[in-house]
């Protein structure tokens, strides 16, 4: 009957994912009808489970030789070249290995499950721990949510796999990922400390297909191993290595997918543009902005484009553009798509990678190759990004009780970056790059003129960046077993780090009417070459043993360490101004001013640590960890921090009085609680808060035709800065059931971060300087956490799995320097992190309105109102409207309209495979969270040099009273900058992150080309978006100006030789 109820269960999960019904297969060939007649001393036969089911991909090899296979789709394989009475040993994760001697007849081999290994897949500090054993909050993941999909870093790769750990991406070629786990960290900022193969090192370096697994230490007892890096969590990157007794194999994967962005804004165009402008000249100065000779040729060349120029020399002085014709320019009337003029429609991704893996009995290794060449959205400009990768990992048993490995990695970028001018910096189009502008005057030459900045002009002509970046990677590592349960490890990991930078800024001229040569271009001025070069060298050592020992009922394991690690850093540059000839970026052929710089510095950490872990009956686990820590980062005094930790479980499923009232129905049933302290040496003022450094630097204007440099003094520092304090608790409750069908986890959690840097006492103006950084404000940050898998097998042989996880995290600050709560200040005591004060608003509708309406000049500078301006409430009824005292308790009319911290995080996936077919679709999205209405699309209304994006045409006009936007006007940036509930946005999101289908050849056709494995692949990446933000703003950005994400079409090729 319970059999029964699991396929029932199984079939309506099923269903709600997707349709099998046609889905039709044949009832399960007997074994013996598969078997294959015994040609030239060829071993065949069918690897299967306890169940009966064939196991694809198990590896069947002859003992001592390197002869051997994996089994295919069947669980069939043949081995050529064997002797009767040879030795067949079949392997499989999470089975028993089988060893059965051959009698020359086709073989059956049932696999056993191996419990033992099944549990001891998660990986935590400096361990590994049986699942089931697990006191601390650690979720894990495999390199199934990675394999086959067009991602460039990790980051993309796990986005909402695991809940609360928290990742921005970003689409911009060599632009990498951050990470947050279980939300705010600090005022000062704060991340979790990445260590990959025990080592800490830039995720995003990491080829994606090297991963085996990742595991997040969330809570302070299973991070506080590693001490003062993981205030905030841990993230442990284990890479691929070989298996023993596995024949070599050779793993080639090659994709090609084609990006382009999720959304983009669109802008006006000319005509739209042309007439808001008029409509907002007439609200502010009461005429018409352009001429009708101007708009009779904006009007004639957006109807026959063909037959029209985009410029012209108008002879009306009341003409907005006759200013510009006097001076030898032409006016413009064009219609410019700039978004099509800047974007391509997509672009090429290729990633290729090769690696070698396999085993003997004593040793393994895995060898993997990767490379990929990233291209560009924009038309203009050479910007482009390539990764090579090389990872090298071998394991070598000397004898019972020692083994050596060592791991090489080397990983080389070039980055090919955008040009820049002096001003705009890495921006790709500015606000005042109208549509009425051409690309080009009919005479070739770019069009601008100094009044407007032509963003292709910049990108093509103003030279050139570029950054490589090399990374040398060694880790030694020496394993000994010298008694039953003794374990000690040793290893010493050296790291080489090198970036160089060269920027070429060339200048280009600027013509107007006729070819007339204009200026240069101002902000291009002056050209100039630099140079820099960083250099980093990074050593680590870790000396640490174990000690397990199980007495009757009672298990106990003990582990003790040391923990050392330097880092020194240096790095010099260079720059000359004035080159002689724009096209040779050489110093040696510049004659302006120099500038010659360069830096140097290091820090060093030791530590010791232990973690004790006792358990009764397996039912009672008990976890202490402890780590001491000397950071160079403090005063010599206060150089030393403790972090301890305690976590209980209990496994009730283990207990006899409750596996009977509740039938067995949970295969695991564990609550854990926990608590921990940790400090935080990683201050986001540098290396050491506690010196006074002073900074120079170069102004972003010009004068006399250069840009000023400039010497800043140090700031005051406070002489008693020490380590930020997090304190953190966590329950959780683990479970299975259904035959592990169904398996869920829940955790909730407080973390305390104590004795963050904020300002100190208030001094006297007189000083001229702010108050320094001490350790003055305290914050606590809540949430929790769950995830829920189902994974099952119809017995047609389909087998799916379903998994939903969901976050929620807030913060508050507790303490803050800011007695009176001043909301100037930007922080206050029982303050919700992310809160929007801000007001209520609507629009005006008529001259009564307006008239009767209270007094809200210090909203709106005090500008004459017309219907369809913003009218904001009079909350506290008091005739005016106001932000009171500007303090919490007496904010006028001024409240909190929202947050823009997302509150919720969730994801979806659903997975299948069936007869060599397979299926992978992943939703990721945000809950409850709000954003102001950026910029962009309202900084038409501060100033006429700014162009409108198409949102800006629902504006108020007598036609369309009920628009979302104000009436049209030049003057209105005051009132629309205002924070306000009119135009909050709702950024919260559900989006198809992935979509994959795969199909793999039939093993038997395959296997006739000497090809173990073939796999064809499609994979699409953030397909579909449902949003309430407007058209062109992607709310997993909260600026549509910032790199757009990316979508992207992916066919690949998996092949194992």
């Amino acid at each position: 009957m319970k059999k029964e109820r699991l396929k029932l269960v199984s079939a309506m999960l099923l269903l709600s994912g997707f349709s099998t019904g046609y889905m039709q297969a044949a009832p399960y060939a007997e074994a013996a009808n598969m078997y294959a007649v015994q040609q030239n001393n060829t071993c065949t036969g069918i690897v299967v489970d306890q169940n009966g089911e064939t196991i694809i991909g198990a590896s069947v090899i002859v003992k001592g030789t390197t002869n051997g296979t994996i089994t295919g789709l069947d669980g069939d394989f043949n081995i050529p070249n064997v002797k009767k009475g040879d030795v067949i040993v079949v392997s499989y994760v999470g089975y028993i290995d089988s060893e059965i001697v051959w009698d020359g007849k086709p073989l059956k081999i049932t696999l056993k499950e191996d419990t033992k290994t099944l549990d001891e897949v998660v990986v935590v500090g400096y361990a590994t721990v049986k699942k089931a054993n697990l006191t601390g909050a650690v979720s894990a993941v495999d390199d199934k949510v990675l394999a086959d999909r067009p991602i460039v870093n990790l980051g993309q790769g796990l986005q909402g796999t695991i809940p609360n750990l928290n990742i921005t991406t970003s689409g911009q070629p060599g632009k990498g990922s951050t990470f947050n786990v279980r939300g705010e960290t600090s005022i000062n900022g704060g991340s979790p400390l990445v260590l990959v193969d025990g080592v800490q090192m830039d995720p995003n370096l990491i080829n994606p297909q090297d991963v085996a697994s990742v595991s997040v230490l969330k809570d302070a007892a299973s991070a506080s191993i590693y001490g003062a890096r993981a205030a905030y969590g841990v993230i442990l990157i284990t890479t691929k290595s070989g298996r023993k007794n596995l024949p070599t194999q050779v793993s080639l994967d090659a994709s090609v997918s084609f990006n382009s962005p999720t959304t983009r804004p669109e802008y006006m165009n000319s005509m739209q543009y042309a007439n808001w402008m008029n409509a907002a000249n007439n609200t502010t100065s009461g005429r018409d902005l352009f001429s009708q000779e101007e708009m009779d040729h904006i009007q004639a060349y957006f109807n026959d484009p063909a037959n029209n120029l985009p410029v012209f020399i108008t002879t009306d002085p009341s003409s907005w553009q006759y200013g510009n014709c006097q001076a030898g320019k032409y006016a413009y009337c064009g219609n410019t798509d700039w978004m099509k003029e800047m974007y391509k429609k997509n672009y090429p991704v290729q990633k290729y990678n090769v690696n070698i893996s396999g085993g003997s009995d004593k040793a393994t290794y895995y060898t993997s190759v990767g490379y990929t060449d990233q291209g560009s959205l924009l038309r203009y400009g050479n910007e482009g990004f390539r990764k090579f990768n090389m990872v090298n990992n071998i394991n070598y048993d000397i004898n019972n009780w020692m083994n050596v490995s060592m791991k090489t990695s080397y990983i080389r970028t070039e980055l090919n970056g955008l040009a820049q001018d002096a001003v705009h910096g890495e921006s790709w189009i500015g606000n005042d790059t109208q549509p009425l502008m051409p690309v080009k005057h009919p005479d070739g030459n770019w069009a601008g003129q100094g009044n407007y900045t032509n963003f292709a002009a910049v990108l093509d002509e103003m030279g050139s960046r570029k950054t490589t970046k090399n990374d040398y990677w060694n880790t030694l590592a020496l394993k000994l077993t010298p008694l039953k349960g003794l374990t000690i490890n040793m290893d010493y990991t050296f790291n080489y780090y090198a970036e160089h930078n060269k920027n070429h800024r060339k200048t280009f001229n600027e013509y107007g009417a006729d070819g007339q040569f204009l200026q240069v271009f101002q902000h291009s001025k002056p050209s100039d070459v630099s140079e820099s070069q960083a250099n980093d060298t990074y050593n680590a050592f870790n000396l640490f043993g174990d000690y397990e020992l199980t007495t009757g009922k009672h298990y106990f394991k003990v582990m003790a360490g040391y923990n050392q690690e330097t880092k020194h850093t240096r790095s010099f540059s260079a720059s000359r101004s004035e080159l002689i000839s724009n096209d040779l970026p050489s110093m040696g052929s510049a004659i302006g001013e120099k500038s010659v710089g360069n830096s140097e510095g290091s820090w060093a950490t030791r530590s010791g640590f232990f973690r004790v872990n006792y358990s009764f009956a397996d039912r009672y686990l008990l976890e202490a960890n402890g780590r001491y820590d000397l950071s160079s980062k403090f005063p010599k005094n206060d150089r030393a921090v403790f972090s301890p930790s305690f976590s209980l479980g209990w496994r009730l499923s283990e207990e006899s009085w409750f596996k009977q009232p509740t039938n067995e129905f949970f295969d695991e049933l564990k609550i854990r609680a926990s608590y921990g302290s940790l400090a935080n040496q990683a201050l986001d003022n540098g290396w050491y808060a506690y010196l006074s450094n002073y900074s120079t630097g170069t102004l972003g204007y010009i004068m006399g035709g250069k840009q000023p440099q400039y010497v800043l003094p140090g700031g005051l520092v406070s002489n008693s800065v020490t380590w930020e304090k997090v304190t953190q608790w966590d329950l959780g409750l683990d479970f299975s059931t259904l035959q592990n069908r169904l398996k869920g986890t829940f955790d909730y959690y407080q973390r305390k971060t104590t004795d963050m840097l904020g300002p100190g006492r208030i001094l006297p103006n007189i000083l001229g300087m702010s108050e320094p950084l001490e350790n003055a404000a305290d914050m606590v940050t809540r949430g929790w956490e769950l995830a829920l898998t189902w994974n099952d097998q119809l017995e047609n042989g389909l087998h799916y799995s379903i998994g939903f996880n969901l976050s929620d995290t807030q913060a508050e600050i507790t303490k803050y320097d800011n007695p009176t709560k001043s909301l100037s200040s930007p922080y206050y005591e029982g303050q919700k992190i992310g809160e929007i004060w801000g007001y209520e608003s609507t629009l005006f509708q008529s001259p009564d309105e307006i008239a009767s309406a209270p007094n809200q000049s210090k909203l709106d500078g005090g500008i004459s109102k017309v219907p369809g301006d913003i009218k904001f409430i009079d909350i506290d009824g008091n005739g005016v409207v106001d932000n009171g005292e500007n303090r919490v308790g007496n904010s006028g009319d001024m409240k909190i309209i929202g947050n823009n911290r997302a509150r919720y995080r969730y994801g979806f996936n659903l997975s299948g495979d069936w007869k060599g077919f397979d299926l992978g679709i992943f939703f990721q999205g945000v809950g409850k969270r709000d954003l102001m209405l950026p910029h962009t699309f309202k900084w038409q209304y501060g100033s006429m040099w700014q162009v409108p994006t198409a949102v800006g045409n629902d504006y108020w006009r007598e036609d369309n009273t009920g628009a979302w936007l104000p009436v049209a006007r030049f003057n209105g940036g005051s009132a629309l900058g205002q924070s306000q509930t009119r135009y909050l946005l709702n950024a919260s999101y559900l989006r198809l992150k992935s979509l994959s289908l795969g199909y793999t050849l039939p093993a038997t056709l395959t296997q006739q080309w000497g090809i173990q494995k073939c796999r064809i692949y499609f994979t699409g990446e953030n397909l579909l978006t449902f949003k309430h933000t407007p058209e062109g703003f992607d709310p997993e950005l909260d600026d549509p100006y910032k790199y757009p994400q990316q979508r992207s079409l992916s066919l690949g090729l998996n092949v194992v030789f």
